[in-house]
């Protein structure tokens, strides 16, 4: 945290600025704040952000706050990981120099991760598609519609544990806090050719998962995967990937996307928990 003060010695040229500095309650107070933004309303140059602990001011919660302009907000969407300064005055507070994390390329240096044509936006309606589950049977994402479903992608052999077993641990966990609401979960596996339905079934039992682990063709999962913005190939003997996971709304359309796999736990809850609407 930092303050803005104007020198007492101030000439008269500046008596202007230290009238403001008063009636907007003196000093001003900056924060740095970092968080995963969970609604945005341009119009009221608004927005929710579910946000880690700010150092000296406030823990970890989920908090409104006002943009200084509407231009600020126009890359931001539901599950953009944020940064941004949070200026005070007083009872008064404005989040300025909003910026967006380019969480798809986090931990690689010197390249950047293509963005497939295909990449939904948010509030699109996500394109029906078809896999198979860990019980050999077809799955279709149309057969959850009603419902809040959250996508994951992920393979068994994965040897990152900061990546597919974080993001199976993440899934583990709403199932145990969202268990009897109308939340569906789906991990689709980026490695189809391995991963079969034996093979994620018994990676399901290992975990004690009860969501749906789905696999099909190649194609099918390139299909999937880079509708929600994923790149993956082989290399030497594993997967490159990008991470993300998406939240479908009972509609069918894309609520949100998070991308990257070092978003907080508490944070994907707190967006589920808005889709859900409570």
């Amino acid at each position: 945290m930092w303050t803005l003060c104007v020198g007492a010695g101030a000439r008269a040229a500046g008596y202007s600025v230290l009238l403001l500095a008063f009636l907007l309650g003196g000093c001003a107070r900056r924060y740095r704040v970092e968080g995963l933004v969970l609604q945005v309303d341009a119009g009221q140059r608004s927005l929710v952000v579910s946000h880690r602990a700010v150092p000296n001011y406030m823990p970890a919660m989920v908090m409104p706050f006002q943009a200084d302009t509407r231009e600020s907000l126009d890359k931001v969407t539901p599950g953009a990981r944020i940064t941004f300064t949070l200026l005070v005055h007083g009872k008064r507070s404005r989040a300025r120099n909003i910026r967006v994390l380019d969480a798809r390329n986090e931990g690689v240096e010197g390249f950047r991760f293509p963005t497939p044509a295909e990449k939904l936006g948010v509030g699109d309606v996500v394109p029906d598609f078809g896999l198979v589950n860990q019980q050999g049977k077809p799955v279709r994402l149309s057969d959850f519609r009603g419902r809040v479903v959250a996508v994951n992608f992920l393979y068994t052999r994965c040897p990152l544990p900061e990546v597919c077993p974080r993001l199976a641990a993440t899934f583990l966990s709403l199932q145990r806090r969202f268990a009897g609401r109308d939340l569906t979960l789906l991990s689709i596996t980026l490695d189809p050719t391995y991963d079969t339905p034996n093979v994620l079934g018994a990676y399901a039992r290992s975990i004690g998962a009860r969501w749906n682990f789905l696999t099909g063709t190649v194609p099918e999962i390139t299909a999937a995967s880079r509708r929600f913005g994923l790149i993956h190939w082989a290399e030497e003997g594993v997967l490159v990937h990008t991470s993300a996971t998406a939240v479908i709304d009972r509609q069918g359309r894309l609520a949100a996307l998070v991308e990257g796999s070092s978003y907080r736990l508490e944070q994907l809850a707190d967006l589920i928990s808005q889709t859900l609407g409570n």
